[in-house]
């Protein structure tokens, strides 16, 4: 991804013009001129001045002429110069912030209280709100249960703290009895719990260094089921998508296979995890643009934010739309529907807080 400081350096009436196109064209959907531009903005130089400054600012890459139009529209070069030195910050008001938490305080359990948060943000934006699941390495384990199903089989059922239950089948070359189940299970959530999935593997391998020879089997399985294939999307892992309807028929798209590209994605669940986790690779909260996002989804732009759980990164909510989307805005609502979460998951886990 370019950074600022590879582009070139606007002057003050460039920025001020690059910012009119951004924001002129998110309002409105047609391309901004430059007649428009002198009579909205008081720049005090003429229209012609203007149109030598948008010859620049589209020679630069920030904008561009579609078609024939006299006017011009941001490229995704140029959104992005936008969305990281132009865009002024803006959040939702103190009553906003309460009715949104008021929708999601009294939430059920984790599940409904993700599905409450897609559905909210997709009213809020507009958009297709994305809301994954706490990922299962970010959380901290609350608590093991082995149950034994038979002499070499003992099913493993570990309790993260976000309220995520994972459940992994282990399978023994030799038989164990059910008091040193039992046995096991005791060390392993006293030595372990409380600690970042992550890190237990290496908690538990400490445990059977120093247990006796007839528990080390069954141990060692536990510490490898806790560390399977962490990183990887679970079965349990999953996005809730709200307001898919919201982007057919928005005109928002130019043509029908944008919007069929879309809603293909949207079906993808481990595609919609990688985006997400991805996007804040680069940094939360995280916009992805146009060429920045896989094939297909060229006209559209994300906006990521993560959310904790005791302190913890977990999980992530976003926003799926078109690129012509009013960046501060949804980054707003984007971070006030995580904050809001994290706190809806404090009550619900019994968690510590984070604010």
């Amino acid at each position: 991804m370019p950074t600022v400081s590879e582009r070139p350096e606007l002057d003050a009436r460039k920025r001020t013009i690059l910012k009119a196109i951004v924001q002129g064209y998110v309002r409105s959907g047609e391309p901004v001129g430059s007649k428009r531009i002198v009579a909205e903005h008081d720049l005090g130089v003429s229209a012609a001045t203007v149109r030598s400054d948008m010859v620049a600012l589209e020679e630069a890459g920030l904008i561009e002429q579609p078609h024939t139009s006299a006017g011009r529209i941001p490229t995704d070069h140029g959104y992005r110069y936008f969305v990281e030195t132009l865009a002024e910050h803006a959040e939702l008001t103190p009553e906003q912030r309460t009715a949104l938490e008021g929708l999601l305080v009294d939430s059920h359990d984790v599940e409904d209280l993700l599905r409450r948060a897609s559905s909210v943000l997709s009213r809020v934006t507009r958009f297709a709100a994305l809301v994954a699941t706490p990922r299962l390495d970010h959380s901290r384990l609350r608590h093991v249960e082995l149950v034994p199903l038979g002499a070499h089989s003992v099913l493993a059922v570990l309790i993260a703290d976000t309220g995520r239950v994972e459940k992994r089948m282990l399978d023994l070359a030799d038989p164990v009895a059910e008091q040193e189940v039992q046995r096991v299970g005791h060390a392993v959530n006293e030595a372990a719990a409380g600690v970042r999935l992550d890190h237990a593997r290496e908690i538990i391998d400490g445990v059977s260094s120093g247990a006796p020879t007839e528990l080390r089997p069954l141990l060692d399985r536990v510490g490898e089921a806790l560390a399977a294939d962490l990183s990887q999307p679970s079965p349990s892992e999953y996005v809730f998508v709200g307001g898919t309807a919201n982007l057919a028929g928005s005109g928002y798209f130019e043509r029908l296979e944008e919007v069929s590209s879309v809603y293909e994605a949207l079906e993808e669940q481990v595609l919609l995890l990688q985006l997400l986790q991805e996007a804040l690779e680069a940094g939360d909260p995280a916009v992805r643009i146009g060429e920045e996002l896989p094939l297909g989804l060229d006209a559209c732009a994300m906006v990521v934010a993560g959310y904790e759980a005791a302190g913890d990164a977990a999980g992530s909510i976003g926003v799926l739309g078109p690129s012509r989307m009013d960046y501060p805005r949804t980054l707003g609502a984007v971070q006030a529907v995580a904050d809001s979460v994290e706190k809806a998951l404090v009550e619900l886990t019994g968690g510590p807080s984070t604010s």
